[in-house]
């Protein structure tokens, strides 16, 4: 695997934002999740993006995105700047192969987006969700959670 970690973050404290930050890793190491703190459902969507350099000298090949849940969607931007998806959870919907190769040196970014009143009064609480790439060189998983408030 090809992944040695860069790991930057933003305050998660300011859940109103709609953006939060980016996680910036390579290719190999675990990525650490990624804490939102307290989210309002009443305040909308959050997001995080997650960016992945292929540290590697070989292409990174990546073939089908998917989150662990409905309430996630991400967006994919490709290192020409190429936005695909938005890509779901498997069995709601369709969702497309993504089929980019990521060079030596290139970078993704990988937009996670969580809707916290997806789940309605049921959601309030703790939520971890996950994002994953299916690559020719494995599954890249990103994690997130959140505190969920009404």
């Amino acid at each position: 695997m090809f992944l040695w970690g860069k790991w930057g973050s933003t305050d998660p404290a300011d859940s109103a934002a709609l953006a939060t930050g980016i996680t910036s890793v390579a290719v190999t190491d675990p990525i650490p999740p990624y804490d939102f703190g307290s989210v309002s459902m009443l305040k909308g969507n959050v997001e995080h993006e997650f960016e992945i350099v292929n540290t590697t000298d070989a292409d990174l090949v990546v073939a089908k995105a998917e989150t662990s849940c409905m309430c996630t969607r991400m967006v994919l931007r490709l290192p020409d700047g190429t936005e695909v998806g938005p890509f779901g959870m498997a069995g709601h919907g369709f969702t497309p192969s993504v089929n980019a190769t990521i060079r030596p040196g290139e970078k993704i970014v990988v937009r996670a987006i969580f809707d916290p009143a997806a789940h309605g009064p049921a959601g309030i609480g703790m939520i971890e969700r996950v994002v994953t790439l299916d690559t020719n060189k494995g599954q890249i998983a990103m994690q997130f959670r959140a505190q969920v408030t009404p």
